[in-house]
């Protein structure tokens, strides 16, 4: 005997939460992780810590190579159309390497961990923290679609990258870890790595801005052009953890990200990328 319609849960994708501008950040440069929980302070607490360096160098798991791009333009129900890149990683299935969030793997995609207890100066203007909720199947949804189809659960879980001229931050509260999508784009030799970053409760991985690196010279030879990359990123597994059998249905967290003049802005706003075939994310070992 079915049961009636109102006995069944809703999916949940994505649940926004409470938003609050961060303070002056010349009155208050520091940010302290307390627990999972954002907290600026005008003079240090904790351990200070510094952001990572840029290391163009390393590499933290394989590479799609041979990848193409180009423009396509997205025409939303609602909103005016707007253009993203759309790649094409040439494989059947693209696979994100499980990483644990070490100082070193967040380096590797151009972040900083900043662990339970410690601060770091964040001198970033024109930001706001934000709570959200995502659920387990929050990846399964494309906000590409356009024809009012951003909502609608897919079968298979695509590639969803972003970057932009504002300093992100993310928040792991628990109790599973929060799981960032990461890339390291090497966009004048066409290659990509791609990774999962699980992010123990109570840390919090720091994005800082990412611009795209001007074009090679005429006279760089491939490394040198290998050595242009632009970090990227994405949260909508953040909630990777919760698929298991007993798993609970969403994952809250707090995430520090541009203001609306912020993400509107065509100079610092996010450039969104896609991929269409199906993705392969798998737990932490």
């Amino acid at each position: 005997m079915s049961q009636p319609e109102s006995d069944f849960n809703p999916v949940l994708f994505i649940a926004d939460g409470a938003e609050t501008p961060l303070l002056d950040t010349q009155s208050y440069p520091f940010m302290l992780n307390q627990g999972g929980q954002g907290r600026q302070t005008a003079t240090p607490e904790g351990p200070l810590i510094e952001l990572m360096p840029d290391n163009p160098d390393l590499q933290a798991c394989a590479t799609n190579t041979d990848i193409a791009h180009w423009r396509r333009t997205v025409t939303p129900e609602k909103y005016p159309p707007y253009e993203i890149t759309e790649f094409d990683f040439g494989v059947p299935e693209v696979r994100y390497e499980a990483l644990h969030a070490t100082p070193g793997h967040a380096q590797a995609f151009g972040a900083t961990l900043l662990r339970n207890g410690e601060c770091i100066r964040f001198p970033y203007q024109g930001l706001v923290m934000a709570e959200y909720t995502y659920g387990k199947w929050a990846g399964f949804e494309s906000p590409y679609l356009g024809g009012g189809r951003s909502r609608e659960l897919l079968t298979w879980n695509a590639t969803d990258l972003e970057y932009h001229d504002f300093a992100h931050i993310f928040f792991s509260q628990g109790p599973q870890p929060l799981v960032i999508t990461v890339a390291r784009w090497r966009p004048y030799v066409n290659e990509i790595s791609l990774a999962d970053l699980w992010i123990n409760p109570g840390d919090a991985l720091i994005i800082p801005p990412k611009v795209m690196p001007p074009p090679p010279t005429p006279e760089m030879g491939r490394e040198e052009r290998r050595r242009l990359v632009v970090d990227m990123h994405n949260n909508r597994n953040s909630a990777q953890a919760c698929r298991t059998f007993d798993g609970p249905p969403g994952l809250k967290t707090t995430t520090v990200l541009g203001d609306e003049a912020v993400m509107r802005s065509p100079v610092t706003g996010p450039r969104y990328h896609e991929e269409k075939k199906p993705t392969w994310h798998t737990m932490l070992a």
